[in-house]
């Protein structure tokens, strides 16, 4: 019975650690469409992407540690 709750347990996490991968990603892609579409409208037309995607990797760095230590 434990190697069955061990193995239960051990699915769970797998699974739980891909979608939480998953939804990073998608996170981190409508954090770039975000910063893409600010700085056209802040008037910035030849933004590089290296640019948008070190503010996106900022952005979402800070984003997961604001949330990590909320308590």
């Amino acid at each position: 019975m434990e190697v069955l709750k061990s193995m239960s347990g051990l699915l769970t996490i797998l699974i739980t650690s891909i979608v939480l991968i998953l939804l990073g990603m998608v996170y981190f892609m409508l954090t770039i469409w975000m910063i893409k579409i600010g700085a056209e409208w802040a008037g910035f037309r030849n933004v590089e992407g290296g640019m948008v995607v070190l503010g996106a990797c900022i952005i979402t760095a800070a984003t997961m540690i604001g949330s990590a230590s909320k308590k």
